[in-house]
């Protein structure tokens, strides 16, 4: 992981470097696969002196871009408040990938527990269905898309082999999206 610290308007002690190292460190333990952190400090010029001293940090992660900041009395305390955000944005998206990984458990149709009678039980697709599994042609498509009245219809383009979509424009006009 690496970790950058830039200030604007202050000046950065080697202490409240260290202190603010030492703390985005902590950072690693909820979240293996962080590229970088990039924590930036201010002393921003306004009347409200609870407010002066202001810290953000931008975590960059597989699959995430997170960032949290804190303005505060010190500039400590702020670099607290956005480890302690980081911390509880990373652990969220940690179980959200977690949760989102799992594969959901198996269901057994019929009443047997032989395992040869087991079956996965498939969900049925009404005619509203957004994705057409057959090769076909973008025309072909396009009367599917006007039959079945949904706002868009994936298909996989019988000449190019490849996923395409339609979807209405406005008035009759029909909009394709190709890779």
């Amino acid at each position: 992981m690496n970790i950058t610290i830039k200030s604007h308007h202050v000046n950065i002690t080697g202490a409240l470097k260290e202190y603010a190292h030492k703390k985005l460190e902590k950072v690693l333990k909820y979240f293996d696969n962080i590229q970088d952190v990039i924590l930036e400090m201010d002393i921003r010029d306004n009347s409200d002196e609870d407010s002066r001293q202001f810290a953000a940090a931008i975590v960059h992660a597989s699959q995430t871009v997170i960032r949290a900041e804190q303005a505060s009395r010190d500039m400590y305390a702020a670099i607290d408040v956005v480890v302690e955000k980081l911390s509880q944005q990373l652990k969220k998206h940690k179980e959200k990938l977690r949760d989102h990984n799992r594969k959901p458990s198996a269901k057994i149709v019929g009443g047997e527990s032989d395992t040869t009678s087991q079956k996965l039980a498939k969900p049925e697709m009404g005619e509203d269905r957004l994705y057409e599994q057959k090769p076909m042609d973008i025309d072909e498509a396009v009367d599917l898309l006007d039959e079945r009245k949904t706002p868009f219809l994936m298909f996989r383009n019988i000449r190019t082999e490849e996923i395409n979509v339609v979807y209405p424009i406005s008035k009759g006009k029909i909009g394709l999206i190709e890779p």
